[in-house]
């Protein structure tokens, strides 16, 4: 069943975002409200990816500011509360009707959307349907934003976030997912995009797809094919392809995580996203030690507590509470 974007809960938290948003750049905000902004940020994980999305907003719209109003010249004197409430309405109304005229050239400029939506999963996937009729299932703890302008569509997905995605086609208005690891342009098309701070894989099911690194960075480009793969790591100048099993890439959709022969320096990545508590890599020798097999992602934990039963590895607990992993023969 697809879950549609404005559950009540969604729309609770996007209204106290922008209460917030507002009251912290009024400077009339006392230090009350900002403790209270405090305990209401560490409520849930969920209120701070709000309250980053109306920030990004806010900050677009503070290059945008509406021209003054001034007052009338003769205007009659008022009690200090209703010269508030006047002074309140005259900006109010100046800045919306700035803010219309702006965002009908930004849009005929392509600068700005006519729909946008934020979407995320918490704790487990989620699926959502994007204003143009598009399908995405995202992993847990994932998120995205999606705008659409005149001439183009774009969704941003977050660092450690992961989605597969079925795109309407509409070859006039092409279809980008950027993250901070490059980005994939298609107009119509079934894929799966997983990035971390390191990397970003994209695995193609339908269709093709263009993978470009970061802005900024050079590089060429990689066209894939339905059952290739494209990853793309941070320093690198190239994308690597290859050929991969599309069924291995979306198996996170039926609560499967499958390491096909892989090495720990490429499969921990994968595992930790699962692990409420990252493990780490101790020497450059457990990296290169192999792994395979299929596995429950809500029982990751078990995986790594048993690799020292089938891997020549040691599980330490290090001075700072984190998990890691270090070759038995590292100091011989």
């Amino acid at each position: 069943m697809i879950e549609q974007q404005s559950s009540d809960e969604d729309e609770r938290v996007s209204i106290e975002a922008a209460h917030w948003c507002a009251r912290l750049h009024d400077a009339d905000c006392t230090a009350e409200e900002r403790q209270a902004f405090a305990r209401w940020i560490a409520a849930a994980p969920s209120h701070q990816h709000e309250y980053d999305v109306m920030l990004g907003i806010w900050q677009l719209a503070d290059h945008l500011r509406p021209a003054h109003v001034p007052a009338p010249r003769h205007a009659t004197a008022r009690p200090r509360r209703q010269r508030k409430r006047w002074r309140a309405a005259r900006m109010a109304t100046a800045a919306m009707l700035g803010a219309v005229t702006i965002w009908l050239g930004g849009w005929s400029a392509g600068l700005l959307p006519a729909q946008a939506g934020y979407y995320a999963a918490q704790e487990t996937p989620r699926q959502v349907m994007l204003a143009d009729g598009s399908h995405v299932q995202l992993n847990s703890h994932s998120w995205l934003i999606f705008a659409s302008f005149r001439d183009r569509r774009s969704a941003w997905l977050n660092s450690g976030g992961e989605g597969y995605f079925e795109v309407a086609h509409d070859s006039a208005h092409p279809f980008s997912v950027l993250t901070d690891n490059g980005q994939v342009r298609v107009t119509g098309t079934r894929f799966n995009v997983w990035t971390d701070d390191q990397q970003m894989l994209v695995s193609l099911l339908e269709g093709a797809v263009v993978v470009s690194p970061p802005s900024g960075v050079q590089g060429s480009q990689a066209q894939l094919s339905p059952g290739m793969q494209a990853r793309y790591r941070q320093g690198s100048n190239q994308i690597d392809v290859e050929q991969a099993s599309t069924a291995s890439a979306i198996a996170w959709i039926e609560g499967k995580l499958v390491l096909d022969d892989l090495s720990l320096n490429v499969a921990l990545p994968l595992i930790n996203r699962y692990l409420e508590r990252p493990v780490r890599l101790g020497d450059a020798a457990s990296g290169n030690l192999r792994i395979g097999g299929i596995y429950r992602t809500d029982d990751l934990k078990a995986l790594i507590e048993s690799l020292p039963t089938v891997l020549p590895i040691e599980l330490k607990r290090h001075e700072d509470g984190a998990l890691v992993l270090k070759s038995r023969y590292a100091s011989l």
